[in-house]
């Protein structure tokens, strides 16, 4: 099996991982606030890393199984886009106020581009 493409995407988003992560325990040491989301900028920085735990995952797999499929280069563009997305997501959330793409785009984009391009890799892993 050789999924190259597959793991660069996947050092890329747990390097990006680690980096919220340790933002968030930042946080959590300057609100003293051990367990728990908290509110303001921690529950921000929780939610943007938790967020990108529960989405990461399924999309890797799926690219995984692509590329193994012979897909390499949709795999690649898959990857590159759903990192973009995962940082406008970042970005929106901890920069930006509001929810609607009117008010704050970058999250929306984000959010709802890494559902359309997770929609496009399961059609692909069905079809």
């Amino acid at each position: 099996m050789d999924i190259e493409r597959t793991m660069l995407w996947a050092g890329l988003l747990t390097i990006l991982f680690i980096y919220l992560a340790f933002q968030t325990a930042l946080e959590r040491t300057k609100a003293n606030t051990a367990v728990g989301e908290g509110d303001g900028d921690l529950l921000k920085k929780s939610r943007v890393v938790g967020n990108l735990a529960e989405h990461a995952p399924i999309m890797l797999i799926m690219m995984m199984m692509l590329e193994n499929d012979g897909s390499e280069g949709f795999v690649t563009l898959l990857g590159l886009l759903f990192f973009l997305c995962r940082l406008a997501h970042v970005y929106g959330v901890l920069y930006k106020e509001g929810l609607g793409p009117q008010e704050n785009p970058a999250r929306a984009a984000g959010a709802i581009g890494s559902w359309a391009l997770m929609a496009l890799a399961a059609l692909a892993c069905i079809f």
